[in-house]
């Protein structure tokens, strides 16, 4: 059953699924679908488990239009406190994974482990540059949000994701998503690009940390391999997992992995 939080800069909607450990489920941009179908399944395996709809997206309002990293981060810590959670296990995917890094960051005890699915930032300094995000930035500077969406998101999962969104959300939700492109471009870039994240913050989280590398990104050139091995030089609990035959929008091209890779982590930090 979806849940509502007044969080002062945000009103922020959730769903609380399940018995079990908890997993708490932090979505990229755009949509707020992203970790649904794998989150249906871990729910189906014994784990109860919370999608946090971002500020900005799903049901979500975001009240200031780009609410920092911190904040998102922070709704996240009302959310587990509505849901009276001493902790659980978190997994991000892009932008939240990056949420994710800085609750693990401002709150070590509320983590139990962390899996981030292809983290958007920080930055790493050597990873590749990628000539469609560019031309989606350019897009979105013209008010072509739509062919910035497209751009983008093809641009980091191939020409197919939107067959792939489909498949698994249904129409109505890749509209939405569509949609939600001029937030993206307008308020949370900017918000997540002046988030400051580095060494000495991965230096304090403490929990186990499982980096998930889509195979495909380099053959589409993504910044993704490179930024999860920037992390991996940072973070002093980490692991790395390269997933063959899926890209940046691996929790929607194969659920049932994602969901597993995730079981598998968790089951191995339970204690």
């Amino acid at each position: 059953m979806e849940k509502c939080l007044d969080v002062g800069d945000a009103q922020i909607a959730f769903t609380d699924e399940g018995e079990g450990d908890a997993v708490l489920l932090l979505h990229g941009s755009f949509s707020a679908g992203w970790l649904v179908p794998a989150g249906r399944r871990l729910v189906e395996d014994g784990h109860r488990v919370l999608n946090v709809h971002r500020a900005g997206y799903g049901q979500s309002k975001d009240l200031t239009r780009g609410v920092s990293v911190a904040a998102h981060a922070q709704h996240a810590v009302r959310v587990t406190e509505a849901a009276d959670l001493r902790h659980a296990h978190v997994v991000g995917h892009s932008s939240g994974a990056s949420v994710a890094l800085q609750l693990a960051h401002a709150r070590p005890d509320l983590v139990r482990s962390l899996v981030l699915l292809e983290a958007a930032f920080p930055y790493a300094p050597d990873e590749p540059k990628n000539p469609a995000m560019a031309r989606a930035v350019e897009a979105a500077r013209e008010g072509d949000y739509e062919h910035a969406f497209d751009l983008f998101l093809g641009g980091v999962s191939g020409p197919d994701f939107r067959k792939v969104f489909v498949r698994e959300l249904g129409e109505d939700d890749l509209q939405e998503a569509v949609a939600s492109s001029q937030y993206f471009f307008t308020a949370e870039g900017a918000a997540f690009a002046a988030w400051s994240f580095g060494s000495a913050e991965a230096a304090t989280v403490t929990a186990p940390v499982l980096l998930v590398v889509g195979g495909e990104g380099e053959r589409l050139s993504t910044p993704h391999r490179a930024r999860s091995a920037q992390l991996a030089s940072w973070l002093p609990h980490s692991e790395t997992r390269v997933l063959p035959g899926v890209s940046h929008a691996m929790p929607l091209e194969d659920p049932a992995l994602i969901a597993g890779t995730v079981e598998e982590f968790v089951a191995r930090h339970n204690g």
